[in-house]
C-alpha cells in the first residue's frame, strides 16, 4: 500500500466519516459537503490516473479504490435521504445495482474474468456524481431531481444490460464455464 494511488485510495476512506461529520454540522446549504464531496472524488480521478500511468497497479488498489468509491458514493445518497433531499426508493435501487455488480464482479473475477470499465459505466459514474453534487451544493427543486433520478435510473439499467450481455452471454470464457458445468451436472 506504499504507493500515490492506494495513499490516494485510503484518503478517500478517511473522507467518509469527514463527510458524515461536516453534513450533520451543517445548516441549511449543504456546500462544505459537497467539496468533501468533490474533493475525494478527484482522488479517485487522480489515483486511477497515476496508477496506470505510472505502472503502479496493486491488487489492493483494485479492490480497494471501486469500494471507497461505492462507500462515498452511498453515503452521499443515504445522507441526503435522512434530510429528505432524496427518496428512498432511489437508495435502495443504487444498493440493489451495487449488489447485483458486487456479485457478477466477484463471479466473473473468481472464473478470470476480468471487467474493463467503457464509456457507459463511466458516463453513469459521471451523471451520479453530477446528480449529487448538484443536490448538494445547490439544494435543486423536486421537478429537476425527479428529472434526473429518472435519467439515472434507466441509464444505469441500460448499461447494466449491456455489462451483462458484454460479460455473460457474449463472453466465450463464461460459456465454457456454463458448458463444464452443466456437463459436470449431469454426471
Amino acid at each position: 500500500m506504499n504507493n500515490v494511488p492506494n495513499i490516494l485510495t485510503s484518503l478517500r476512506f478517511f473522507m467518509i466519516p469527514v463527510y458524515i461529520l461536516v453534513f450533520f454540522l451543517e445548516d441549511g446549504t449543504k456546500q462544505f459537503s459537497a467539496w468533501i464531496f468533490l474533493l475525494a472524488s478527484f482522488t479517485d480521478v487522480l489515483d486511477g490516473y497515476i496508477a496506470r500511468k505510472f505502472n503502479l497497479c496493486t491488487r489492493w488498489g483494485q479492490v480497494m479504490d471501486p469500494l471507497a468509491d461505492k462507500l462515498m458514493q452511498i453515503t452521499v445518497i443515504a445522507s441526503l435521504v435522512c434530510v429528505g433531499r432524496v427518496p428512498i426508493w432511489f437508495v435502495c435501487y443504487l444498493v440493489i445495482m451495487e449488489i447485483v455488480m458486487i456479485l457478477a464482479g466477484a463471479f466473473l473475477f473468481k472464473n478470470k474474468i476480468y471487467i474493463k470499465s467503457n464509456i457507459f459505466g463511466k458516463t453513469n459514474t459521471v451523471l451520479l456524481f453530477v446528480f449529487m453534487f448538484s443536490v448538494l451544493y445547490w439544494n435543486v427543486n423536486e421537478v429537476f431531481k425527479n428529472i434526473f433520478m429518472g435519467i439515472l435510473v434507466v441509464f444505469s439499467s441500460f448499461t447494466s444490460v449491456l455489462y451483462g450481455y458484454k460479460y455473460f452471454l457474449r463472453n466465450k470464457k463464461y460459456k465454457k464455464y456454463s458448458l463444464r458445468k452443466n456437463k459436470t451436472e449431469q454426471m
